[in-house]
């Protein structure tokens, strides 16, 4: 990433040299000042360490307000329609910046910001395409200037860390008109946590890419088409080793004997692999069988990068990577609760979300492991959607165990937004399900008019993964996620064999083709002290239209344009 205007003819400012002149302007003082964000407190499991050190180096990431986002979403809605005449007209990058790229003015305002505290802005600064993200490298000390508020140390029990505010963080009066927030600040990161059974001596006592390629009617088939690339999300410290990548393949799924990565963007240390990484890149690869497979990670903190707040990196380099090397599908299994975010941040990574869907790109989502009470277990009264999950902009990944017939985890997080209306195409789906839905919770306890979550599912219970050289069964959605993800990796690949394009965002086909999966219509996701939510007939809030028929979604997917 490197700092520059967007070249389109809206923005007047084309470098850097040019943007500094106007910076020198720019009236510099004010008195008035306003709160971006306020703290939401601590989460369980977090402990304040300490101060950070001053000089500790942080990337101060600012979303800078952007324009025409009600047109992106109409664009989104419409490309991605396929009954529509404009179905996979998809948006190249530049053109999606330029549609949604700030006004000149507030790139200035965040600039001269900046420049007050002595930051470079064109050594220590950089920026997506468009400048709608400005990363600024600098100090704890300065961006607590910035920010007229404290960092501390956090440690989270898990081991993980991160260095966060203290508490609400405010800007000049004219620089917040034109900020929707700034990270790392108020938001804490909320690891997904497997459920990790104990090492299996011969290795063949769970879910294997066999019994899924049959469940899943995708049997032998592998990738082979030109320009296809999918690839996993991982971050706070997740990383994969090459030698249990290797060993999976030889003990599970021969034929990818002797792949690797296609390639690692960011860190990774083999020697210090991650349960979660492991589980995602394995499977991952596995299911989209030839399909070149991209590690994302992020960090997070030193000694790899200086502090930040992964999932804002991760969607300022998403932004930022050129179509060519742009994977066309993405699995994350990571989560928060959506009451964790708050609204307006929501809001923006909604429209990051819409900015990569334009683009031809399938975001799939963990639904959480939590069944009503949110991403992970936890005590509560009131149901808890989680967070991105819940996003209609995402495809969100339910769970489901056994086979013949396979039926609802009752881990798999699902339910209904508190932030999003439900968007039309789910109305028939959801409308269906109460229609039909038995023992249904008392309405009081959740948001019967929120987006309905997941909008699919996978298996999710005893994946045997090859981690530290051992074979050991998982459980949890972050199985799901990387297993639909590949599956779907194949039927892109079909498409583009066929010389057409990626599906990109998915929902609008999968609301109006629920006959492409296997329905289940049993199981229960419970939390908050209930039996929460039942499987039925059609789409559920516990495991979605269901799972995957490869066959049937290549079918589909081949009849159109």
């Amino acid at each position: 990433l490197s700092f520059r205007p967007h070249p389109h003819p809206r923005l007047a400012m084309r470098t850097a040299a040019t943007l500094a002149l106007a910076l020198g302007l720019l009236a510099t003082a004010t008195a008035s000042r306003l709160t971006v964000e306020r703290h939401g407190g601590v989460p369980d499991g977090w402990s304040d360490v300490g101060a950070p050190e001053p000089t500790l180096p942080i990337d101060l990431t600012i979303a800078v307000k952007q324009t025409n986002t009600h047109l992106l979403e109409a664009t989104l809605l419409r490309i991605s329609d396929p009954d529509h005449p404009d179905f996979n007209k998809l948006l190249t990058n530049d053109e999606v910046n330029a549609m949604v790229a700030p006004r000149p003015e507030s790139i200035v305002h965040v600039l001269s910001l900046l420049k007050q505290h002595g930051i470079d802005v064109v050594k220590d600064v950089r920026a997506t395409p468009n400048s709608d993200i400005i990363v600024a490298t600098t100090t704890v000390a300065t961006a607590e200037a910035i920010l007229g508020a404290r960092y501390r140390h956090y440690k989270h029990t898990s081991g993980i860390e991160a260095v966060r505010l203290s508490g609400e963080y405010s800007l000049p009066a004219e620089v917040a008109a034109h900020v929707d927030f700034v990270g790392p600040s108020v938001r804490f990161p909320r690891p997904m946590t497997l459920r990790v059974g104990s090492p299996d001596d011969d290795g063949m006592g769970g879910v294997t890419p066999a019994f899924l390629r049959k469940i899943y009617n995708v049997g032998a088939t592998e990738g082979s088409a030109s320009g296809n690339l999918q690839a996993v999300n991982q971050f706070l410290g997740q990383f994969y080793s090459p030698d249990d990548l290797s060993a999976f393949f030889q003990q599970y799924y021969t034929p990818a004997e002797g792949r690797t990565v296609h390639k690692v963007v960011g860190p990774n240390e083999p020697g210090n692999p991650g349960i979660e990484a492991t589980l995602d890149i394995e499977y991952n690869m596995a299911m989209g069988g030839g399909v070149a497979t991209d590690f994302w990670s992020t960090a997070g903190q030193q000694p790899h990068n200086p502090q930040n707040e992964p999932f804002l990196t991760m969607l300022t380099n998403l932004a930022s990577t050129p179509d060519a090397d742009t994977p066309k599908t993405i699995s994350t299994s990571y989560g928060d609760n959506e009451g964790g975010v708050w609204l307006n941040y929501a809001q923006r990574v909604n429209t990051e979300f819409q900015k990569a869907g334009a683009r031809g790109v399938s975001l799939f989502f963990s639904s959480g492991d939590g069944g009503v009470a949110g991403s992970q277990p936890t005590s509560c009264t009131t149901f808890i959607p989680t967070f991105p999950a819940a996003s209609p902009f995402v495809t969100a990944v339910g769970g489901t165990t056994g086979s013949s017939p396979e039926t609802a985890a009752s881990l798999s997080s699902g339910g209904f937004s508190d932030y999003w209306k439900r968007p039309t195409w789910q109305d028939d789906a959801v409308k269906g399900y109460f229609a039909v839905a038995t023992n249904l919770p008392d309405s009081s306890v959740y948001n019967h008019t929120g987006a309905g979550f997941p909008d699919v599912a996978a298996q999710a219970e005893d994946f045997m993964i090859v981690y530290g050289g051992s074979a050991t069964p998982v459980s949890g959605t972050s199985c799901s996620s990387p297993t639909f993800t590949g599956v779907m990796s194949l039927v892109n690949d079909a498409r583009m064999a066929a010389g057409k394009k990626p599906l990109g965002f998915l929902n609008q086909i999968i609301y109006k083709n629920p006959q492409v999966f296997n329905d289940i219509t049993s199981g229960n996701n419970p939390g908050c002290g209930s039996n929460g939510f039942e499987a039925a007939k059609g789409w559920d809030p516990v495991t979605g239209f269901g799972s995957p028929d490869f066959q049937k979604l290549k079918a589909l997917a081949l009849s159109l344009p």
